[in-house]
């Protein structure tokens, strides 16, 4: 199917993001994958909040594109697509205006995924171990099944990442991500943009797993002056920020919205922010910047102008750490996004 899917890609990319969704939703049945994990997949695929309400067990499940748990509520006026042979269960997608182009596939895709998954009885693969022991929403008893399976014990450092290269023994995925769990506390490889997180014991993976998307947030892109692996522990107080406020809610805020605005026509302004904020000396940040230390200065001197308070003084300097902590929650959101321009990516 991949290989149909990218030779598809160069003269019919429709045609390939259709093949793509069927793909996504054929691996979780293959993976035994949960209720929870199918109606994240459609928030995720479609980008936008997916829910199901589910007769059998009298609940409702809702997720956002980022994986995150809403309160339930049933589905209104939404457009939903019923469960086969599950009477009085439908799965629908929370999407304001006009239906995305593969919404309808997404939908009966979902469906039909449950369907097979409450039908089956094959064991689950690897993946979909890794997948059940990550879970906030699998049972006790399937999370200790599911840990046992895969022979964890002790702390495990769980991986979330954008790049389809993490390479591990233990990896499946979370939405559009890659989630890879590595036993005690090793280093984590280069060349990938990541959050990290640590369980001390395998049955809180689920805890891991949120920690972790909270540190993806604040990861940079790889090759940039940032880092581009960050750890939940490593946070401490920042975390709440990220925790707390969405990206839209940061986005809008008055400095950051100002950075934005100087980026458009200056694309050094994050960086020259951070070299400062992060080195002890305008000679070090110049020379991280590869730039003269009075080019630095020069840009600083702008900077303060353009930004109405100087970053290197006082409150300033606070003012600046902050509005480019922001920046980055605004544009890392723990989940690459599902679709572009209404297609799913591969």
């Amino acid at each position: 199917m991949r290989d149909l899917i990218g030779k598809l890609e160069v003269v019919d990319d429709d045609t390939a993001s259709a093949l793509r969704v069927i793909d996504h939703f054929d691996r979780l049945v293959d993976e035994r994958a949960s209720t929870a994990a199918v109606v994240r997949a459609a928030a995720a695929l479609a980008g936008s909040t997916a829910g199901l309400h589910d007769a059998a067990r009298a609940v409702v499940k809702r997720f956002t594109p980022d994986g995150r748990t809403l309160t339930g509520k049933d589905a209104g006026e939404w457009r939903h697509e019923p469960v086969p042979g599950q009477p009085g269960s439908w799965l629908w997608l929370e999407r304001a205006g006009d239906d995305g182009p593969l919404d309808a596939l997404i939908l009966e895709r979902a469906a039909r995924a449950l369907q097979a998954l409450s039908t089956g009885s094959s064991d689950p693969s690897t993946s979909g171990l890794v997948r059940i022991a990550c879970d906030p929403d699998a049972t006790d008893a399937d999370r200790r099944d599911a840990v046992a399976r895969l022979g964890l014990t002790g702390p495990v450092t769980l991986v979330l990442s954008t790049s389809a290269n993490l390479r591990a023994t233990l990896v499946s995925s979370v939405g559009d991500l890659v989630v890879a769990l590595l036993p005690g506390t090793p280093t984590i490889p280069d060349g990938i943009r990541a959050g990290a997180a640590v369980a001390p014991d395998p049955l809180r993976l689920p805890t891991a797993l949120e920690q972790a998307r909270t540190a993806l947030r604040l990861a940079a892109d790889v090759g940039g002056l940032a880092p581009a692996v960050v750890c939940y522990d490593d946070l401490g107080a920042l975390a709440v920020i990220a925790e707390r406020i969405s990206a839209d809610e940061a986005a809008a805020v008055g400095d950051v919205r100002r950075l934005e605005e100087l980026l458009a026509g200056h694309p050094w302004v994050v960086d020259t922010l951070h070299a400062v904020l992060d080195q002890p000396s305008l000679r070090q940040s110049a020379a991280l910047l590869h730039v003269h230390h009075s080019t630095l200065q020069e840009r600083l001197t702008w900077l303060s102008g353009q930004l109405g308070y100087a970053p290197m003084k006082g409150r300033g300097r606070q003012r600046a750490a902050v509005a480019v902590l922001l920046w980055r929650v605004a544009h890392g959101t723990g989940q690459e996004a599902a679709t572009q321009n209404g297609r799913p990516r591969g």
